[in-house]
């Protein structure tokens, strides 16, 4: 089964509801692939605007992963952000 869309991604998506959400699901190292990945899908399929909001999310996520504060130091109301981070006692 496959699921298709009318529309592009980055009319559809917010940039940080999607960093999260790749967060949660892949933590950051797999994060940071998985946009990367899409990056390179849309620019393969000549979808510019799709492409230039994966690369905002990786930007993002390379922030997130060249600062002081981590992931393992994210949380929401609703739980942690990354899979395998535990929040300090």
């Amino acid at each position: 089964m496959t699921v298709s869309q009318n529309r592009p991604a980055h009319e559809i998506m917010d940039t940080d509801a999607m960093m999260v959400a790749l967060l949660r699901a892949y933590g950051l190292p797999g994060a940071r692939e998985r946009a990367c990945h899409h990056i390179g899908r849309c620019v393969e399929a000549g979808l510019v605007d799709d492409a230039a909001f994966w690369m905002r999310i990786r930007n993002q996520l390379e922030n997130l992963a060249s600062s002081d504060y981590g992931p393992g130091n994210l949380f929401t109301p609703s739980g942690q952000i990354g899979p395998t981070a535990t929040r300090p006692d």
